[in-house]
Formats: structure tokens, sequence, C-alpha cells
């Protein structure tokens, strides 16, 4: 049996819609009995009711490696220690840095922070620029709102890891006050400090504990289904992929990542407009 673990935002998902052409290498992989398995680091409410949920979800790496799930079932779990969550929100409320935390029940905030979010959709002509993303916004805050919840604490909640944004919009008079580069010197020695790979200027990244990677998914996965690990492939766009690519026989990057991650990867497909995960399946005959 062959394995194929894809990654989600920039590889398969692009503004919360999969092409057609992915769809088709899909029904393709399923029909030469391919095992296919999501490997995000989007945790369990940002997955369901997307588009994701129509490529079939029985085995995921969620959460960068922080939730595992074989045959439906949750199999592994790790979490940020309460001293490490405190830590990362400390800093981040002290210079005003906007996040959630990712927990498998939903997305967290402090109470008064839920329209500083909503700023990166907005929902005005004006501040939008077209129809079009007046209504993707709709339905992206629609989505958001319904996993969002504000609370007054983070005590005792089992937080998968914590999302920030580096958005001039979300900033008080459009000044970020702590970049990607000053979020990673402060933190990268204790936590993984992952920037976003796919979303331009208006990222931001996900910091969890530095012992869980997609890579503990991958070793997972290959044991439970006794794959050699000559028939593993993976593919993927961000920095978050890093060692579950370094770590298969097969590893391709999307025409859209960063060199980074391209130049640990033995295949370089198209950019995911111009249908490279289908190309990528295409020229390693899994389809």
């Amino acid at each position: 049996m062959k394995i194929l673990f894809y990654d989600a935002d920039g590889t398969v998902l692009t503004k919360n819609k999969i092409y057609e052409s992915t769809y088709e290498a899909f029904r393709l992989l399923k029909a030469n009995g391919i095992l296919t398995v999501l490997s995000t680091g989007r945790s369990l409410p940002s997955i369901k009711s997307t588009a994701l949920e129509d490529l079939g979800l029985s085995n995921c790496i969620t959460a960068a490696g922080g939730c595992i799930i074989i045959d439906n079932q949750i199999v592994s779990h790790d979490y940020l220690t309460e001293e490490q969550r405190d830590e990362i929100t400390d800093y981040f409320d002290q210079y005003h840095v906007p996040y959630n935390i990712e927990c498998n029940d939903g997305l967290y905030t402090r109470i008064g922070e839920k329209e500083r979010q909503l700023r990166r959709m907005p929902i005005t002509l004006e501040e939008a620029g077209s129809l079009a993303e007046v209504k993707r916004n709709k339905d992206r805050r629609n989505h958001f709102l319904k996993q969002l919840k504000e609370v007054e604490s983070f005590k005792s909640m089992h937080v998968n890891k914590i999302h920030w944004y580096e958005d001039k919009r979300m900033y008080d008079d459009g000044i970020i006050t702590k970049t990607v580069e000053d979020i990673q010197e402060h933190f990268s020695s204790r936590y993984n400090v992952n920037p976003l790979s796919y979303n331009g200027n208006r990222g931001g990244g996900e910091i969890n504990d530095k012992a869980i990677t997609k890579k503990k998914g991958v070793d997972m996965m290959m044991k439970h289904f006794h794959i050699d690990p000559d028939d593993a492939y993976a593919i993927g766009d961000g920095y978050n992929d890093l060692q579950m690519l370094e770590n298969v026989k097969h590893s391709i990057a999307m025409g859209n990542a960063p060199e980074d991650v391209k130049k640990v990867c033995s295949y370089v497909t198209d950019a995911i407009d111009e249908d490279g995960f289908y190309n990528a399946m295409k020229h390693y005959h899994l389809i």
C-alpha cells in the first residue's frame, strides 16, 4: 500500500476552496488504492464544515502533529502546558499582538478581541475592494464566528497551539508591534515557531511545543498501516511541513512554497492555482 500525506492551506485548499483538478486527483487516488492522510496545522474546529471534509478525513494529522486521528479515532493528543500557554499569551498581551488559541472544541480569544480579529475580513466595499471579496469575507466571518469563543481566562484549557496574526489592519494605527522575526527570536529556542507561507504580508504564524511536529503523525501512520518507507509520499508548501517532508522517501513542494521548503524536497510541482497537486500525482504515477 502507498500512502500520501498532504497539507491543507496552500496545497489543496486556497481561499477556503478546492480546485476541480484536485478533487479529480483525489478521486483517482482513491480508485488506485492510495491511502491519503490530511496533515495540517489546522486544529479540528478549523477543518470541520470546510471543503476539506469532501476529501475524506478518517485519517488525519491535525494541529501540526498535536492531534492524530486514525480510523476516525483520536489516538494521540498533546497539549501546551499551562506554563507554556501563559508564557506565550502573556508576551502577546504585553505587546498587543492579536492571537487566538486553538483547542479541539473551538478557537478562543480574550473578551473584547473578537472585533479586532474580524478586521482581517472586511465587509465594506471600500475596504474589501470588490463585491466578490465582500461576499467571500462574509462567508469567512460566518465560519470563523461559529468556531470563535471569547473568554476571560484560558485557565484549564487544553491548547493545541497558538496562532498569531501579522496584519496591519488588526493593529492600532496600523503599526505591527512584533514581527515574525521578533517572535521567532524570542521563542524559537523553546518552541516551534512557524510563519505562514501562503498569506503574504497578511500572515502571522503558529507556536506549539518543540516536541510536537507532523513527523510524529507520519511515524504513527506508517507504523499503524505497515507502510514500507519506499511507499510514502508527502506534499506541502509551508514551514510546518518541513519535518513531514524531510521524513518520507518522496517529498513534493508546491510551486508556491518558499525556497526553504523547496530545497528539502525531491520534486517541486506547480503552484496551487496551476493544478500543482494534480500534476504532482501524475508525475509520481499515483494517478
